[in-house]
């Protein structure tokens, strides 16, 4: 999906996370979200700052901590579980990465391929991960660019003003329900990268109105809507980019994602999800990032 810019703020039990990414394949702007989580009261409230047309949505929160991709350091074990999979690591020295001592690990692996890890030695976070390109040159995945225990300001926590009034996500009625959602099966991919992959679904309402529907593979697109002028069934598409982390190979699972939404696009975040497209994509050039 490209760069993305991520500042997290946490005190105790609540937790913002901001993500920007700018434009770029298969996607013409900015896709600026905030994420407000109260996990006290175990609610999280989504506002994504980019649309000022999308409504404020609110969600019962189950989990304790914030997804490990979106937050490496409360989720950090998570996060190493998943970049370091089945590879073995190696201590070979100390560095300071953008004012944090870190210890430096070298990754192998014979599934996800060769990289480095930098880990804080007060924490035990990721502050850096960089994979090695097929050409051999290190290629940084991720790299926390600034870092303070500085109790972070209460204004930094308020609610988006357009959520203060949405307690649940029943608040938001949707003018028709989704009652299904399919993803077409994705041919393996084998070609230049990054690889542009055409994905196709459908979605089925039960009545007239508007659906807001998300295609997903590792994350999810900023999402659009689609109006029904009657129950039945609609297709749609969206070509998704894709780079692989390390070498030349990479596995996906893609969805699609749809609900119902008021006439604003407005909606709930609890969505009907498609069953898993699974696909591999192996480049012939341009692997890594």
């Amino acid at each position: 999906m490209g760069t993305a810019v991520i500042k997290v703020s946490r005190d105790g039990s609540r937790e913002v996370i901001d993500q920007v990414m700018p434009p770029g394949p298969g996607r013409d702007k900015e896709y600026h979200s905030h994420r407000v989580y109260d996990f006290q009261a175990h609610k999280i409230y989504l506002k994504i700052v980019s649309d000022p047309s999308m409504a404020c949505g609110v969600q019962d929160l189950k989990d304790a901590a914030a997804p490990p991709e979106l937050d490496p350091v409360s989720g950090a074990d998570a996060f190493l579980k998943e970049i370091i999979g089945d590879g073995q690591t190696k201590q070979v020295g100390t560095e300071n990465v953008n004012g944090i001592p870190a210890k430096v690990l070298d990754v192998t692996s014979p599934t996800t391929g060769n990289g480095k890890i930098w880990i804080a030695e007060s924490g035990g976070f990721p502050v850096k991960v960089a994979a090695m390109g097929a050409d051999g040159k290190a290629q940084t995945i991720l790299e926390v660019k600034q870092f303070s225990l500085a109790k972070p300001p209460a204004s930094t926590f308020a609610i988006p003003e357009d959520c203060q009034s949405v307690q649940t996500e029943a608040s938001t009625k949707p003018s028709t329900n989704v009652t299904a959602v399919k993803l077409q099966s994705i041919p393996n991919y084998k070609g230049p990268c990054p690889a542009h992959i055409r994905m196709v679904g459908t979605i089925t309402a039960d009545g007239p109105g508007t659906v807001f529907y998300q295609f997903g593979g590792g994350s999810m697109d900023p999402g659009q809507t689609i109006v029904f002028s009657a129950a039945g069934t609609k297709t749609v598409t969206h070509t998704m980019t894709f780079q692989p982390k390390y070498g030349n190979d990479m596995g996906v699972g893609a969805i699609l994602a749809a609900t119902g939404a008021d006439a604003s696009g407005g909606h709930g975040l609890a969505m009907q999800a498609s069953s898993n497209a699974e696909f591999e994509i192996t480049c012939t050039s341009g692997g890594g990032r």
